[in-house]
């Protein structure tokens, strides 16, 4: 099952007892189906397979059972799974198309990453981004790009824009600290998973819409102004 996630929604909780995240809503969807009974003995729930951030809109990969996540979780694990994003950044870049490595070390108290160009902690992840700009609007200063998301870390696309200098607009925690352009959130969109099927062995290509935030965005950087 893929998902098109709303921005604001937590995936999942590490709270005890919260509720309205993501897997939340997909169990609910899959027992109103017939296909999810929390109350039958040795009852799998269905669990994500992948994640996107909180103020992150887009799709993501739900198993319904315990063969399709081991499934999911080897093909993502070999990185069989193509992951496009659509992007809004801060300034100009000097180079059309790029390759962006470097590792991330995770602070889970803070809820945020620092960037290291060079591995040297046992926890500091190597990170891989490639990223095409798409367009750029002088006035607005802001960058249009398409990025595929080559390994998954928390955070990654909106670390590794930020570092280089071109903060994901809308991002509080690693750009400007106040909302740009009247954005109610990120302008960082999960836009489309490519995979070939581990059973069928059929290509599968699935996309989704961009939320009204980001399309108007959109009008303003074609419109210029």
């Amino acid at each position: 099952l893929i998902a098109d996630k709303n921005a604001g929604m937590l995936v999942h909780s590490d709270t005890p007892g919260s509720a309205n995240t993501l897997i939340d809503h997909i169990q609910a969807y899959l027992y109103r189906k017939g296909e999810y009974d929390p109350r039958a003995e040795h009852a799998f729930a269905p669990a994500l397979c992948n994640r996107i951030d909180r103020n992150t809109c887009g799709l993501v990969i739900a198993a319904k059972n315990a063969a399709a996540l081991r499934e999911m979780n080897e093909i993502i694990r070999e990185r069989d799974v193509k992951k496009l994003y659509l992007a809004a950044a801060k300034g100009r870049f000097a180079e059309k198309s790029g390759r962006l490595v470097s590792y991330l070390e995770k602070l889970a108290d803070e809820n945020r990453v620092v960037v290291k160009d060079k591995k040297n902690g046992a926890g500091d992840k190597k990170a891989v981004s490639l990223y095409t700009v798409l367009g750029y609007n002088e006035k607005l200063d802001v960058s249009l790009l398409e990025i595929e998301l080559v390994t998954g870390r928390t955070h990654q696309i909106r670390v590794h824009m930020a570092y280089r200098g071109h903060p994901i607009l809308g991002d509080m925690v690693y750009g400007h600290k106040k909302p740009e352009l009247g954005q109610s959130s990120q302008c960082l969109h999960a836009k489309e998973l490519r995979f070939v099927h581990p059973r069928t062995g059929e290509p599968v290509t699935v996309s989704c819409g961009l939320p009204d935030y980001f399309t108007a965005l959109l009008e303003k950087l074609r419109a210029g102004a």
